[in-house]
């Protein structure tokens, strides 16, 4: 039986969704193996939650950098700013502790973001995708064969430093960068065995020296694992059961469609309790 372990990370504003998607995994999702809760600045946590729920806790420090790259861009922002999270949502650089050391207790890593809705048995949803020697997670352009022309990496890090972008297309060897497809991170998985190549600490330089992620640690990510080193497989559109694995909302699809469709959903539109 292969090792693995569900993760999340969470700061206190964000645990009440974190603790939605823990119910989702272990209720509808059917997991009862490991699961560990990243926990940031967060002084304590209801132990009843975590006992019934079998979590383990883990801490890990601050990541600094964050806190340096600010200052940097403090003093040359991004004029073409998404919506400021460079310098307003910055604890989503602690995703990168998903990649410490301490996960090669197990072989296999899956995250999950706070808030995400589990909506089918894992075991016969992503645990079922080809995981050895991988870095999988969707793409943000949909169909991976007709790219989305709105969804391509030139949206992810900002115009302002040609310089740096020109650098960046030399290391990578990938003179279209600006054009290719990425992938988002708002759920993953990864082989331990990738660890050696796409360490923490290496991930942590990386974000004072490539100070162009207009969407932080999921740029930044892309940057190491999709273009440097080439890692990433997208999921499926579907499982062998024919749901879709994944998608931010229902009404990113062109066909109807509601929860029940799908295995994984970002911010669904169609679960309702209400008698009408």
């Amino acid at each position: 039986m292969t090792k693995t372990v569900f993760t999340l990370v969470t700061d206190e504003q964000y645990l009440f969704r974190a603790k939605k998607t823990i119910i989702d995994l272990r209720s509808t999702g059917q997991w009862t193996g490991d699961i560990v809760l990243i926990l940031l600045n967060i002084p304590n946590i209801n132990k009843t939650f975590v006992d019934f729920y079998n979590l383990t806790i883990k801490r890990f420090p601050e990541i600094e950098q964050k806190y340096e790259l600010v200052k940097v861009l403090q003093n040359n922002s991004f004029s073409d700013t998404i919506d400021r999270r460079e310098i307003t949502k910055i604890n989503q650089w602690e995703k990168l502790h998903v990649f410490d050391t301490y996960f090669l207790r197990w072989e296999r890593v899956v995250f999950l973001d706070a808030g995400l809705r589990v909506l089918d048995n894992v075991h016969n949803s992503i645990l079922c995708l080809d995981w050895k020697n991988k870095f999988l997670a969707p793409s943000d352009g949909g169909n991976f064969v007709i790219p989305n022309p709105d969804k391509l990496f030139g949206s992810q890090i900002t115009q302002t430093k040609p310089n740096l972008i020109y650098q960046l297309q030399l290391e990578t060897n990938v003179h279209t960068i600006l054009t290719e497809q990425y992938f988002l991170n708002c759920i993953w998985l990864y082989d331990t065995n990738l660890l050696n190549t796409i360490s923490k600490d290496t991930l942590l330089r990386g974000i004072l020296e490539y100070p162009i992620c207009k969407t932080n640690e999921m740029a930044l990510m892309n940057i190491y694992i999709h273009f440097k080193h080439k890692l990433w497989t997208p999921f499926p559109v579907k499982t062998l059961h024919h749901k879709i694995l994944f998608d931010w909302c229902e009404s990113n699809n062109p066909n109807s469609s509601t929860w029940r469709d799908y295995c994984f959903l970002k911010y669904p539109c169609t679960i309702t309790f209400d008698d009408t």
